[in-house]
């Protein structure tokens, strides 16, 4: 999970809410849950259990459906701009939740991974906050209360904020405990700054997690043989003045301003500051094996020729400090995701034969059935909608087309 406020916040906020679509409620009467309209199972029941902490059918099935649908749409938009996944989806363009994905899983398979996923990092924070004795504050707890009712605000008024709740089948207790979350991850982020503590982040540790530097790159994408040997060349030129320089860094900026062809020079003319996985591997590589204030060889890549410059990371972060907490917390979810690998899952028995491709289209034929009904009675067709049509990037939002990742 790249984030751990949820997506049920943001959603709740940008709601468009059907004007009847039932009565108001906490969403603890069952007959109007809409996930035991489907399944039959209670709201409350545990349906999974993670380190001894039970899961509700409920916050199972929201993730469940939440996942579905963001992997819908980001499937279909992915198909509609480039034509990709188009094995993926029938004549009709409906998704084949059977179709063979990712890493072996199906479409459907991959949602539910997905969503039990999420549900693991839960676990894994709220046993964390436990066994270290974080828990919400009074201040926390008046801050949540006014969350709450800028939302009841924002969805016009409280009874259109429980039908909006009803709508994606969550009670307020399963929303309380999704709010809950942010706080108390903030409060063990606050334990990676603190020596000694079992989340502590050595200095070191930073430069681990990202690296700081800069380059000058000869472009070599369309030239001719001779073209790229000539920048090749003039690589070579330019790293011997700066291997017989005196002050190298002071060298490297001037020679990257007049020389390098990076686009993207003129908005980062001190260089980038960027985790694993996010540059070309052969340029990544490279940065990660220098130590800061080294100067790499000439390296290749698909874009050119490129030599490297690597800062002080920690020096830039002093200056930074939203970069900084980035990576704090970037350490910190790395530990919990270890924290909830480590954790015995238990599920019941009731999901054996869950069928994803089932239930998502029981879920969106509900969803629409309660639409409708807003609509006869005053609102419009529109007024409900899946999470696709109200997906604002949340928590969760990683089920991208290259497949997310927590």
């Amino acid at each position: 999970m790249k984030k751990w406020m949820s997506g049920l916040l943001a959603l709740l906020l940008t709601l468009s809410v059907c004007a009847g679509c039932g009565e108001k409620s906490d969403g603890s009467d069952e007959s109007g849950n809409i996930y035991y309209e489907i399944t039959g199972i209670k709201p409350d029941e545990t349906m999974m259990s993670v380190g001894g902490l039970p899961f509700s059918a409920e916050m199972y099935y929201y993730w469940l459906a939440y996942n579905c649908s963001n992997l819908e749409y980001n499937l279909s938009m992915a198909n509609a701009y480039t034509g990709g996944y188009s094995e993926l989806f029938d004549e009709n363009k409906k998704i084949l939740w059977d179709k063979e994905f990712l890493d072996g899983l199906t479409v459907g398979q991959y949602a539910k991974k997905q969503a039990e996923d999420v549900i693991e990092s839960y676990a894994a924070l709220e046993s964390a906050a436990s066994e270290y004795g974080v828990a919400l504050t009074e201040e926390d707890k008046d801050s949540m209360a006014k969350d709450l009712a800028a939302a009841k605000e924002q969805a016009g008024g409280e009874e259109k904020f429980y039908e909006s709740l009803d709508m994606m089948g969550i009670s307020q207790e399963t929303f309380d405990r999704i709010s809950a979350t942010n706080y108390l991850f903030n409060h063990l982020l606050e334990m990676v700054t603190e020596e000694g503590s079992d989340f502590y982040l050595e200095p070191d540790g930073y430069n681990q997690l990202a690296a700081y530097a800069d380059h000058i790159l000869l472009a070599t994408t369309d030239l001719s043989e001779e073209e790229a040997a000539a920048k090749k060349e003039t690589a070579e030129n330019l790293l011997a003045q700066l291997q017989a320089a005196e002050d190298v860094e002071a060298l490297f900026t001037e020679l990257a301003d007049e020389n390098s062809e990076d686009t993207g020079r003129a908005s980062n003319p001190d260089g980038y500051v960027f985790g694993k996985g996010e540059m070309v591997k052969e340029f990544e590589d490279a940065a990660f094996s220098l130590e800061p204030g080294q100067v790499s060889g000439i390296v290749e890549t698909t874009y050119g020729y490129h030599i490297i410059l690597r800062k002080d990371l920690l020096k830039k972060l002093d200056g930074d400090p939203d970069m900084k907490s980035k990576l704090e917390s970037q350490h910190l979810t790395t530990l919990l995701q270890e924290r909830a690998e480590g954790m015995a899952v238990e599920f019941s028995d009731k999901l054996d034969s869950l069928d994803v491709s089932s239930f998502y289209a029981s879920y969106t034929e509900a969803v629409q059935a309660r639409a409708d009904t807003g609509a006869e009675d005053g609102g419009t067709p529109e007024d409900g909608g899946t999470p696709e049509d109200t997906n604002t990037g949340g928590e969760n939002n990683n089920a991208g087309t290259e497949g997310g990742g927590e």
